[in-house]
Order: C-alpha cells, then structure tokens, then sequence
C-alpha cells in the first residue's frame, strides 16, 4: 500500500517504523463543524426584564374602575404585555453535558440546545523521514524514542 507523505507528498511504500513517522502535530490540527451543546442562560439585563414581565396591574373598564372577578376580587393583567425576551439576549455558553448546565447555572439556566460550531481537531498523519520535526510528536516510525 502506497500513501503519501502529508507534508511534502512523497510516496511511501507500505509505511512502517523503518521507512516512515506516524505523528500527531502541529500541522495536523484541522477546523471542522461539530455538534456542540449550548446553555443559555439568564444574565443581568435579561433578569431585569424578566422581573418586568411579571409587574402586573389592576386590569381596568372603559370607566377606569378596577374589573373584578366573579368572588369580587380585581383581575390582574400584566404591565407589559408586550415584552419579551428574544434568545439572543441570553448568554450562550457552550457546555459538555445538559446535566453540567443544570448544575452550574441552576435557576439562571433557561434552555439546552444544540448547535453547529467549527472546532480544532487534532489529527495523526504519515510522513516520511525527511519531513520530520522536532516539535512532533511520534507514535511509531523511525525517529520513535524508545526507553
């Protein structure tokens, strides 16, 4: 089996530790998209709009008299009707686990979801002698340290 070097491309005839490196390094990390977990959750500004929708008034007639339930007492109706808070006002944190979320951030914790991000991802490759660096670090081939 022929593979090619990652760095320079020369081929390499069926690797192995005589003839080749196989390494993780710097030149191996790559950005790919990965599902990640995001928790998003409450933060001063929307805490205080959050109190602001829950202000309610005396809910009133055409005549400015309070209107009063069927036991008599006067129906509240919320202050604002017309606030709401919007998911990008939250703070989104990404997290490993919804079970990390619920514990870290407790009552401020308003929704888990999911979402795609491109993350570093480190990968391994197969090079030939010459490309070798010192930097890398190698899990088998020719300039393995062995102790």
């Amino acid at each position: 089996m022929i593979i090619k070097c990652f760095r320079d491309g020369k081929e390499i005839n069926t690797p192995d530790s005589s003839n080749a490196d196989y390494v993780i390094a710097d030149d191996t990390v790559v950005r790919e998209p990965r599902e990640v977990i995001i928790a998003l959750k409450h933060n001063k500004a929307t805490r205080a709009k959050k109190a602001m929708m829950e202000e309610t008034i005396h809910l009133l007639a055409a005549s400015g008299l309070p209107v009063l339930s069927e036991t008599g007492s006067p129906i509240l109706t919320a202050k604002y009707p017309d606030l709401v808070i919007d998911e990008d006002e939250y703070d989104a944190l990404e997290v490993s686990s919804i079970r990390e979320a619920e514990l870290e951030f407790l009552s401020d914790l308003i929704k888990v979801k999911s979402a795609i991000r491109f993350k570093d991802i480190q990968k391994t490759g197969i090079i030939c002698p010459n490309c070798y660096k010192p930097t890398d670090f190698v899990i088998w081939g020719v300039h393995k340290v062995t102790q």
